[in-house]
């Protein structure tokens, strides 16, 4: 099966995910999210495939939503925020095949979220990352409130969030956020490695194991969908004028100037 914007092939046990929009940084479109969410599927269902490799084409891993393509400061076509539980860009967490993110460049927003939904991350040493949100006028959201912590503790996490700083891949293995840094040119390599070792393993007992772990992450995450639903709800209720300023310093390449809550008009200091 061909997917659109995301190129799938396997080889022996192993299967690898490329998004595919290097022009575009391989920004998510919405056809790139709808084939995530059908590969991660094909995925589940192919007994011969015992561990999925996600990557990027070109320079960047994922540069989250594609902003040239749906607008942040329209509720109605936020359609990341749309549904309370899973959306395509959770299809990867929901895999039950072990999962490994060759982090090959930037990755930032909803696809620093997907690199958190694999079970391990290896990056380049020309990798970066960032949750990106609050610099486009956004709390958190994608589920990531419940994987970073997880990933990185909750100071090292909430400190993330609020500055959306980037940061480059000896920084995230400094953390914890990623297992460990890879030449470039050598990242491929080193995950195949890891992931032929992991296919070597008893399949059935893999898949178990990954259960066992996941089980209480999962229904915490789960849990927390809504509560991010309902910040980008609500954020888009009473300070839209921050996203839309957000969007324009994002496309005007400059620093946003956030106003936060608004007085009504007519109302005075006390």
């Amino acid at each position: 099966m061909e997917y659109k914007d995301l190129l799938y092939e396997k080889e022996g046990h192993v299967a690898t995910v490329t998004f595919n929009r290097p022009d575009r940084l391989n920004a998510l479109s919405q056809d790139m999210m709808e084939s995530t969410a059908l590969v991660c599927e094909e995925i589940n269902s192919d007994e011969d495939v015992r561990v999925a490799v996600v990557t990027g084409a070109g320079r960047a891993f994922c540069a989250g939503l594609d902003l040239k393509e749906t607008s942040l400061a329209s509720g109605n076509t936020r359609w990341l925020e749309i549904k309370p539980q899973y959306t395509e860009v959770n299809k990867i967490f929901d895999c039950d095949k072990p999962t490994i993110a060759a982090i090959n460049g930037v990755a930032v927003g909803g696809g620093f979220v997907m690199a958190l939904e694999c079970d391990i991350r290896i990056a380049s040493d020309r990798a970066s990352m960032s949750t990106i949100y609050s610099k486009i006028g956004m709390p958190a959201v994608d589920a990531i409130g419940d994987l970073l912590p997880r990933a990185v503790g909750l100071s090292k996490a909430l400190e993330m969030l609020y500055t959306s700083d980037m940061m480059d891949a000896e920084e995230c293995a400094r953390i914890g956020l990623v297992s460990r840094v890879v030449a470039h040119d050598d990242l491929m390599d080193e995950v195949y490695k890891l992931a032929d070792k992991i296919a070597s393993r008893p399949p059935v007992a893999i898949r178990l194991t990954k259960n066992v772990v996941m089980a209480p992450v999962r229904q915490s995450y789960a849990e927390t969908m809504p509560l991010h639903s309902f910040a980008s709800a609500m954020n888009h209720k009473v300070a839209n004028h921050d996203v839309e300023e957000g969007m324009r310093a994002f496309h005007e390449k400059r620093d946003p100037t956030f106003k936060g809550l608004l007085k009504e008009e007519g109302s005075q200091e006390s």
